[in-house]
């Protein structure tokens, strides 16, 4: 019996009992005052112009439902709600490998775009930082019944092309330009590899065959050891033409096309937009935003998605009010989502590691994981919202023991998988079930079946990052569980009890890492 199951009780009780239609408010509570509490009276109160205690008093007396084993008035308005302990042996018994996995998505087309970095050098943290945070996105979205495609879109026909064949050029000695745009070793190796090509073939041939070899070299090793997995590379190159043509003549029927200084226009001010915007320079470059109303066109209409999630720079969070409102007027019906991620600072010993991708001094995604392992930065890249700046502490990252967030979460498992192993071992087997649960065990049961509700809820807010607060909470419960209790030294018919609960919870366990796409470690 979880929250929703709480409101739709207490709304029946309250038209019952108060011949009102409302939609309390439930929020769980602190476990010494029971399961759940609805500051509901309040609202009650003030329709019928009562005192919000006595309502609270009315209330409680009126839950009577065989799952509830008290309800109880509490300060000036409240109710706290206690379940019976067969509530949550039920939900105890529930969990499964497919716990939590639900249907609201109901097979919907979801197109989740992340990463998408240019193809000019290495993935820096920030990339790094949209990788793990769109494909745990993604696969939030698949446990709740989305159809979800994983896709890479790579900005491959853009002026930066041409700044990287420069940069190679510059680091051969072949050109003297005023600034260099990009730096590092890899620009060097680039000179190094196409030497003989630098003066043969012209920049656009060049600029294929660099970006081919970073592709090859930088890019798809370092998602690979992101344990990421896309189901479509996009190339920008493939809306050259009639994609892009059949786009200009779409904004043409929808009066949002003009032709100006040269330049053409998408006139986004009538749509609510600040100033309208280029899709056509005067020297007839695309912008980013002509490409993009390309490439959504191609999603909505042309592969009928439903909707469409964007995992973007902050450096590109201009972009959105106009692409969005042109898609709205473009593809009406369809929806339009971004989650702006901001900036990563690599922190040290307490002092930042400067970076700079174009100085060439940057830290790349690669030498991250090499350092501290994939899953521990999938972790901690998961630790803050997206909408906040982030340290990345790699001395903490670094640690193996419990001070380190992931470990701490990890070891609860590891724990539960030695408690069973060692329990095997002695010729102890879980028993089919829990005949009486304990407070401890009891708090545990009850914030695991909050699980299908929180992944529900990060299904419409991207909000990610609860999905490791709620770990951390789950391993505090199981530590103290843990040290509490030594069940392979209680009597075999008790044991087997407890092993039941340490098997739920180790299953439990194996579909949350699941879902955050770690891999469960057998043993620290």
């Amino acid at each position: 019996m979880g929250r929703d199951e709480i409101v739709a009780l207490l709304a029946k009780t309250i038209k019952a009992e108060f011949k009102l239609e409302l939609e309390p408010e439930v929020d769980y509570a602190d476990p010494q005052f029971g399961d759940f509490a609805t500051n509901a009276p309040f609202a009650i109160a003030k329709q019928l112009v009562q005192n919000p205690r006595e309502i609270a008093v009315k209330l409680a007396a009126a839950i009577k439902v065989p799952e509830v084993e008290s309800a109880e008035a509490a300060g000036g308005g409240y109710v706290n709600i206690r379940l019976t302990d067969s509530v949550w042996l039920q939900e105890l018994a529930k969990i499964s490998p497919k716990y939590g996995s639900g249907s609201i998505g109901k097979g919907q087309k979801v197109q989740v775009e992340f990463i998408s970095a240019n193809p000019t050098g290495p993935l820096t943290l920030g990339n790094a930082r949209g990788g793990f945070i769109g494909d745990v996105l993604a696969r939030v979205l698949v446990h709740s019944g989305y159809n979800v495609t994983r896709e890479y879109y790579f900005n491959d026909a853009g002026s930066q092309i041409g700044k990287l064949v420069e940069s190679v050029k510059a680091a051969a000695g072949l050109i003297h330009p005023e600034e260099i745009q990009y730096k590092g070793e890899y620009i060097q190796k680039l000179a190094d590899d196409f030497k003989a090509d630098l003066k043969t073939k012209s920049d656009a041939e060049l600029g294929q065959l660099m970006t081919q070899s970073i592709l090859k070299e930088y890019l798809f090793p370092a998602i690979v050891n992101m344990n990421i997995g896309f189901d479509l590379w996009f190339n920008e190159k493939d809306l050259a033409g009639q994609p892009f043509e059949a786009a200009i003549e779409r904004l043409k029927q929808v009066g949002l096309y003009e032709e100006k200084d040269g330049a053409v226009w998408a006139k986004t001010s009538k749509l609510g937009d600040e100033r309208d915007r280029p899709v056509v320079k005067s020297n007839g470059d695309v912008t980013y935003l002509g490409s993009d109303i390309a490439y959504h066109l191609n999603i909505f209409e042309k592969r009928g998605f439903d909707k469409a999630i964007k995992v973007w720079g902050a450096d590109h969070a201009g972009q959105v009010p106009s692409l969005k409102l042109t898609m709205q007027k473009l593809c009406p019906g369809k929806q339009l989502d971004f989650l702006i991620l901001q900036f990563v600072r690599l922190m040290r010993d307490g002092q930042e590691v400067k970076m700079s991708k174009r100085a060439g001094t940057y830290v790349t995604t690669d030498e991250l994981i090499e350092q501290v392992g994939a899953d521990v930065a999938r972790f901690f890249f998961l630790m803050r919202s997206a909408d906040s700046h982030m340290d990345f502490d790699l001395s903490l990252a670094k640690e193996e023991g419990q001070k380190n967030p992931y470990w701490y979460v990890m070891y609860a498992y590891v724990r539960a998988n030695s408690i069973l192993t060692k329990a095997k071992a002695k010729g102890l087997e879980p028993g089919p079930g829990l005949a009486k649960i304990d407070d401890r065990q009891r708090n545990m049961a009850k914030l695991m079946s909050q699980l299908p509700e929180l992944v529900e809820s990060i299904s419409h807010s991207f909000e990610v990052h609860r999905l490791t607060f709620f770990g951390t909470e789950l391993a505090k419960l199981f530590h103290d569980y843990y040290e509490g209790k030594k069940i392979l030294e209680l009597p075999a018919k008790e044991a087997k009890n407890e092993l039941y609960f340490v098997q739920q919870l180790q299953t439990f366990m194996r579909v949350y890492f699941e879902i955050l796409g770690l891999k469960p470690a057998e043993k620290m």
